[in-house]
């Protein structure tokens, strides 16, 4: 019966022996991509909404891959392609268009850790396409390029919520994320200081 309240100090004792060397970790771009293609595997679509001068525009988004590429550039930022499938309505014109296609938006950001979980944090678009050359096709691709303040807060709301890295892949990274202090963007990596 002793040794089961001895234990846990025993674990946690040997843990401070192996953090006590280090005051920092990383994890790979290659990590965190797998993580999110996993995310991606078991999400359903995200309704959003935008409006366009009185007209609304309804789309569900369901994203299908993200590209994550960590860079040191501009002080260290996050670069994500992302590859999605897009159907909704457009109003304009007095009609309603159903819109079926594919968009990819590409953008930048920052990124935060709560409690175990890595965040993108204020993405800023760079580029959307839109593929195909139908009509509807090329009236959403100007109707985007209006709406990219409200893409880009559409954005901005779902990784505030879904995070694209939980620390708890070992031992290790479930008691080092309450520790780390300070989040570096490397190349092809994030270096999470900690003491």
């Amino acid at each position: 019966m002793k040794f089961v309240r001895v234990l846990p100090m025993i674990v946690l004792c040997v843990l401070s022996l192996l953090l006590a060397g280090c005051n920092s970790f990383r994890i790979s771009e290659d990590d965190v991509n797998k993580e999110v293609a996993k995310q991606l595997a078991q999400q359903q679509e995200n309704h959003i909404s935008l409006l366009l001068d009185g007209n609304t525009l309804n789309l569900d988004l369901l994203v299908t891959e993200a590209d994550i590429d960590f860079t040191e550039r501009d002080g260290g930022l996050v670069l994500v392609d992302l590859t999605s499938n897009m159907t909704g309505t457009l109003k304009a014109f007095g009609q309603i268009f159903s819109l079926t296609t594919k968009v990819n938006p590409s953008f930048e950001s920052g990124v935060r850790i709560e409690e175990d979980r890595l965040y993108l944090v204020a993405p800023k678009i760079t580029k959307i396409e839109v593929e195909g050359s139908s009509f509807n096709d090329k009236m959403l691709r100007s109707t985007l390029g209006s709406l990219h303040d409200d893409f880009e807060k559409a954005l901005v709301a779902y990784f505030d919520e879904h995070p694209v890295y939980v620390l708890n892949h070992s031992p290790f990274e479930k008691t080092a994320a309450s520790l780390v202090k300070n989040i570096i963007i490397k190349e092809d990596s994030l270096e999470l200081s900690i003491f």
